[in-house]
């Protein structure tokens, strides 16, 4: 196995962990996927007893594209509060500023802008307030840093309704000591070959344990034949449409009933060539 390093390090940090390891806290800790840590717990599984793992779900929040922009630059309404200067802004040039349209509601709301529609240059928009929080921003640092847990449910679920964080459910792995633990493994063989048991060296290698539960090859079994296949589609066919089939059991019939019923002329061919054997004395 040493061409898995993680799998190398999850071993020797479980030697000296006190209990067990979580796969997520591994990887962050290692600096890795914590998909790669999961391959590795999966590869010592294969091996027996190696290791234990319990495999858990829990619900945590992460930030969505534009809840990662907000919490690097700011809110829409905080941006759009710093855009405003002293002597205020034309609304309409407000509006055409990347977070104007979103912002300007927001900041409204906040009553931490004003608009005054009697100015000479159209409507016009200022300060209410000197300075403000950008709580939005510092919510979404929180949730970002993993302390979402400090945040309040009807702040949780603003957050998500502004389609700035989204709820979704992590599993990982409880890894603990197996019986077999070991810090050195070795691949375990599935086959017992003629050179293991001629050398001997079959009593030094480590075997896979026999799944039981698993389902076994199916053997090759028979094959309708192609005639007898589209015999049998006509077959069906012609019971849909109503037809009765005549009794099998009946090996000897009239030349009437195999030819003249068919509309066969008395002297054709195929009266002798297909297999007919006539009988006498019947």
């Amino acid at each position: 196995m040493a061409d898995n390093p993680v799998l190398e390090l999850l071993l020797r940090r479980l030697e000296v962990a006190d209990g067990g390891l979580d796969s997520a806290e591994l990887a962050t800790q290692l600096g890795v996927e914590h998909q790669a840590v999961v391959g590795a717990v999966k590869s010592l599984q294969a091996l027996g007893e190696v290791i234990e793992a319990e495999l858990r779900s829990t619900k945590c929040w992460e930030l969505t594209t534009e809840g990662e922009e907000i919490a690097r630059e700011g809110s829409h309404e905080a941006r759009v509060f710093r855009s405003i200067p002293l002597e205020g802004l034309v609304q309409s040039e407000l509006m055409h500023l990347p977070s104007g349209k979103v912002g300007f509601s927001k900041a409204m709301s906040n009553k931490w802008i004003r608009v005054d529609k009697s100015a000479a240059d159209g409507p016009r928009v200022f300060r209410v307030v000197d300075s403000i929080e950008d709580e939005v921003q510092k919510r979404l640092q929180l949730v970002q840093a993993g302390q979402a847990e400090k945040l309040a449910e009807k702040e949780r679920n603003e957050l998500r309704k502004r389609k700035l964080l989204t709820e979704v459910i992590l599993k990982t792995y409880w890894v603990s000591k197996g019986k077999a633990f070991s810090t050195s493994v070795s691949k375990q063989e599935a086959e017992l070959s003629p050179e293991m048991i001629s050398s001997g060296s079959w009593r030094d290698r480590p075997f896979k344990p026999y799944n039981f539960s698993a389902r076994g090859v199916l053997p090759d079994s028979g094959h309708l034949h192609p005639l007898l296949k589209v015999r049998s589609q006509f077959r069906q066919i012609f019971l849909e449409m109503g037809f009765t089939e005549m009794p099998t059991d009946n090996f000897i019939e009239s030349s009437f009933w195999n030819f003249d019923a068919l509309f066969q002329p008395q002297q054709h061919p195929a009266r002798d060539q297909h297999d007919t054997f006539f009988l006498r004395g019947w």
